[in-house]
């Protein structure tokens, strides 16, 4: 397993090895051990720019996840997973609202775009209720 953080901004400040053993144990409990990850740390106007450009929503947002390659019913399984982005401007204003730490906001942020990438969504009631339910599973499995 591999996970590969790039922080593309400098103004706020993260505990990158905290986020990073809690990633990893997620993603063994997720059985991703042989999988590879890529995480970005951006600004709000990265990911505003990135959400415009693929999601055609004119604004910044918490996390935006691109999967490496999509998967078909029989196609061999890829390596990389593909990347998780993070906006930390916009996970430091909801973890100040929820009273959490930015490490705890990040890793929850992480996962959600983990399981975009393992294909989880929120589109439907259903959909929303499983990924939830996934969420809380795999935070409590894994703790700070």
């Amino acid at each position: 397993m591999s996970i590969h953080i790039q922080n593309r901004q400098r103004s706020i400040s993260i505990k990158t090895p905290v986020v990073k053993k809690r990633l990893c144990q997620m993603m063994l409990g997720l059985n991703c051990a042989g999988k590879e990850l890529s995480v970005v740390f951006g600004s709000d106007r990265l990911l505003q720019e990135l959400n415009r450009c693929y999601r055609h929503q004119d604004h910044p947002t918490n996390v935006l996840a691109f999967p490496q390659a999509p998967t078909y019913l029989g196609e061999p399984d890829a390596a990389l997973l593909g990347d998780v982005i993070v906006s930390l401007a916009v996970a430091t204003r909801e973890a100040d609202a929820l009273q959490q730490s930015l490490e705890e906001r990040v890793v929850y942020l992480l996962l959600h775009g983990l399981l975009h990438l393992l294909g989880y969504d929120h589109e439907s009631p259903a959909q929303r209720r499983r990924m939830e339910a996934l969420e809380k599973q795999m935070l409590k499995q894994c703790p700070a």
